[in-house]
């Protein structure tokens, strides 16, 4: 058993569909919706669907999946064995998120945690402060008779904009692949507070245009004369994000991950008395334990190498490297 492995394995875990925690395996253990997801990126594998809560017993280990918040089926997933109880949380927000259940923390013994915004310099401002700032750039925009263009990444981030643009009754149009994990989203039973449209480029005249970053420089945007465009992301909040971001006429700080404050809380409320942190900050560690807390910094976990030479099955990593 693998987790979130980023080549092809018999068996793996899928903590969330995002496209760096998923590879083309033969049998996948995930949500339903999460498998949903994999299918439309990946296409077809088998599937053994693990609804949140539903605990099920894999010779070794028993397996649990509780909600993350990230995007819709993201889960954390709790590994019982030999009376211990290890958490790997996968990408973890903690603050609402308008279009995914809401993330809970899961006491553990040993907790396995992202760190991506492990920084203290990761400080997200509240989060009704940005959607005022994100409804006020796009009444600006239209009332100039401006394309608003939200820029956030396909799976997750837009449907949480979209959600928030229809709630304040915005009229919104989609970049295709929004659209289609849109709809997975309405299969899966999300009830979003509007409708929407595919993109259209003869009607955008009085609409907001949700699309994923990597379009902002492709013709589909450019050609958009009078446009006005809104990043999403977390890294809003770094000095250098006006280069990172070039072209982007406003940086907003809304992410689907924990920032630091809310990764230092996951740490602490899960009640771990060992926790490894990975994908982020080296030094999120080092300002856990000067807090008191054991934490140690893994840069690469065995279940993300590429290859099976030195790997381990989950069975094996649970047993010698994190319940020793």
């Amino acid at each position: 058993m693998w987790f979130d492995a980023d080549g092809p394995r018999e068996r793996c875990v899928i903590s969330h569909a995002h496209s760096d925690h998923i590879a083309e395996h033969h049998t996948i253990v995930a949500t339903p919706e999460t498998a949903r997801l994999f299918r439309h990126r990946r296409g077809q594998a088998e599937v053994e669907p693990l609804r949140y809560g539903e605990r099920r017993d894999f010779g070794h280990y028993a397996l649990t999946m509780y909600p993350a918040g990230h995007c819709l089926g993201s889960a954390q997933v709790l590994v019982e064995s030999g009376g211990e109880r290890l958490v790997y949380t996968g990408d973890v927000k903690l603050r609402p998120n308008v279009a995914a259940e809401a993330a809970v923390v899961v006491p553990c013994d040993t907790l396995v945690m992202e760190s991506t915004f492990g920084d203290p310099a990761y400080r997200f401002p509240p989060d009704v402060a940005t959607y005022d700032r994100l409804y006020a750039a796009c009444d600006r925009a239209l009332s100039d008779d401006r394309v608003p263009v939200v820029l956030a990444y396909a799976l997750g981030k837009s449907q949480e904009a979209l959600e928030l643009l229809l709630r304040r009754g915005y009229r919104v149009s989609l970049h295709g692949s929004v659209w289609n994990i849109s709809e997975i989203y309405r299969e899966c039973g999300v009830k979003f507070s509007g409708e929407y449209e595919r993109y259209d480029r003869e009607h955008l005249k009085g609409r907001v245009l949700i699309a994923p970053p990597g379009c902002r420089k492709q013709p589909m945007i450019r050609n958009i004369e009078r446009r006005y465009t809104v990043m999403l992301t977390g890294w809003a909040v770094s000095r250098s994000a006006p280069y990172m971001y070039r072209g982007a006429d406003l940086l907003l700080p809304l992410s689907d991950h924990a920032d630091f404050d809310d990764l230092v809380r996951l740490a602490r409320e899960s009640g771990a008395q060992r926790i490894i942190t990975m994908h982020g900050a080296k030094k999120f560690a080092a300002h856990l334990r000067d807090l008191g807390l054991n934490a140690e910094h893994l840069a690469q976990h065995p279940s993300q190498q590429k290859g099976t030479k030195g790997a381990a099955k989950a069975s094996t990593v649970v047993e010698q490297m994190l319940f020793d």
